[in-house]
């Protein structure tokens, strides 16, 4: 299949050709809507279009036209995940219950992108309630959106929960996407479906307006073809700014911790494989590599957390749906569309519970407990070992669809998440010639933009990303 957009072109090439009269937004906007029509049928990436993005283009383009002042991503079209607020259109979180709900306002970072002249396209296809319904619920569902496939290998999972903004970010039916990530909901997809994803630094990204899992790990972020894409995205959506150079080469002295991640049973070979070439890249580069490990932390304070804060977000949001997690459990019990004798509701169930088994204070004592040991550990490595970044696997070999319980894994995302740390995923290789993976590097908190630069350099370096086949099955 063609790519939408020339040589799949990224966000600087895309802004010049529009300033060149090359292209207009409209145009570009058109060409997406009509490879979302025609791909998403099979892809389930996208749950809604918004029915006013031709009119949001045509404005930037008659703006640029009359030479007025443009943003920084203006004309550009952005698809955003499915538990974000967009004004005009419902934020569902993949689920029927929130069919009807209509947020009275933009979430900050949709406030930010239409400020830099982007174009909102429509809401992405996620992991329903970002994963945090039951253990039973299959990755990259939904009720609303269907099941969301690899554009690599269509009977391949798209891993989740930021699964449809990976997804349309990969098969090219747009620029860039906007994912959110509580514990790896950003990177395991970005590596499963070859493409950059980044999760800032915790409070980098504004979080108003997003259905909550947890407020002290939820980050929205960037999920993009390229750590270029991923920088123009993050310099509109991060609440403080720093300078972002984007150049080859490694400064002097550049040290990297290499950890294997956490795995179940089972061999894991091509991943042994793309990180052991990682990091040997990374010695041509001239940096120095030293093995470490890192403890997963625990998360038993998440239950309490989900019930607390998504209380909190029913009781604001606009329109009709259930005004709390009991309503909410209600409503998924009698509503056939949610499966739920075959998928269950045991996380929503133990959440509703959870403030019978500890006190509120008793769990805001384990949250700062959990978070400040994370942060020690995390930073006990990088002053030992005078780290400039921790480099992991972002993912395991994909699954089949609906298989992802009994296959081997790899997990390396929770510490920085817990920890409130940047991570970003970078394309890295493949496992039977087609499955993509990805590998991860952990940067020092609130320096985002160091890690970006780092990333472009490995990005530059390998160039591993290749184009999407949309194979039925993987060649026997």
């Amino acid at each position: 299949m063609e790519s939408a957009f020339p040589e799949e072109m990224g966000v600087r090439d895309l802004l010049q050709e529009m300033a060149d009269g090359h292209l207009t937004s409209a145009e570009l906007t058109a060409r997406c809507l009509a490879r979302i029509e025609r791909l998403n049928p099979v892809l389930h990436s996208v749950i809604a279009v918004d029915p006013h993005a031709l009119a949001q283009a045509r404005a930037i383009d008659r703006l640029r036209a009359s030479g007025g002042a443009v943003g920084p991503l203006a004309g550009i079209p952005v698809l955003v995940k499915d538990n974000i607020d967009t004004f005009g259109l419902p934020t569902t979180a993949g689920s029927v219950a929130l069919r009807g709900a209509m947020p009275r306002r933009d979430a900050d970072l949709v406030a930010r992108l239409r400020r830099a002249g982007a174009v909102i396209l429509g809401k992405t296809n996620l992991s329903e309630w970002s994963n945090f319904r039951s253990a039973g619920a299959p990755g990259a569902w939904s009720p609303v959106g269907g099941q969301a496939r690899n554009p690599y290998v269509l009977d391949r999972s798209s891993l989740g929960s930021s699964s449809g903004s990976a997804v349309a970010a990969a098969a090219g039916l747009v620029p860039v996407a906007i994912g959110t990530d509580t514990g790896g909901s950003i990177n395991k997809p970005a590596g499963g479906n070859a493409v950059v994803g980044l999760r800032p630094s915790h409070g980098r990204v504004g979080g108003n307006g997003i259905v909550p899992v947890s407020p002290w790990q939820d980050t929205a972020g960037p999920i993009t073809r390229s750590v270029a894409d991923a920088a123009a995205l993050f310099a509109v959506i991060a609440v403080s700014h720093r300078a972002i150079r984007l150049e080859p080469g490694l400064p002097s002295g550049t040290r990297i911790g290499v950890w294997s991640g956490i795995r179940t049973e089972g061999n894991h070979p091509d991943v042994d494989r793309v990180l052991a070439e990682a990091t040997a890249r990374l010695h041509d580069l001239g940096a120095t590599t030293v093995e470490v490990d890192l403890p997963v932390p625990d998360q038993d304070v998440l239950p309490f957390e989900f019930k607390e804060a998504i209380n909190a977000y029913l009781r604001s949001a606009g329109g009709e749906h259930p005004r709390d997690l009991a309503d909410l459990i209600a409503f998924h019990r009698d509503e056939p569309a949610e499966r739920v004798p075959e998928f269950g509701l045991t996380k929503f169930e133990q959440a509703q519970l959870s403030d019978t088994v500890r006190s509120p204070q008793e769990y805001r004592n384990e949250r700062e407990r959990i978070t400040e040991e994370t942060r020690r550990s995390i930073g006990r490595l990088f002053g030992r070992h005078r780290l400039t970044a921790i480099m992991a696997p972002s993912n395991g070999r994909v699954p089949v669809v609906h298989g992802a319980k009994s296959a081997p894994w790899v997990d390396s995302t929770l510490p920085a998440a817990v920890g409130g740390y940047p991570s970003i995923t970078v394309p890295a290789g493949y496992t039977d010639a087609e499955l993509p993976l990805g590998v991860l590097f952990i940067g020092l908190r609130n320096r985002d933009e160091e890690l970006l630069g780092l990333a472009y350099t490995f990005e530059q370096a390998t160039r591993a990303r290749k184009e999407p086949r949309y194979l039925p099955t993987l060649p026997v």
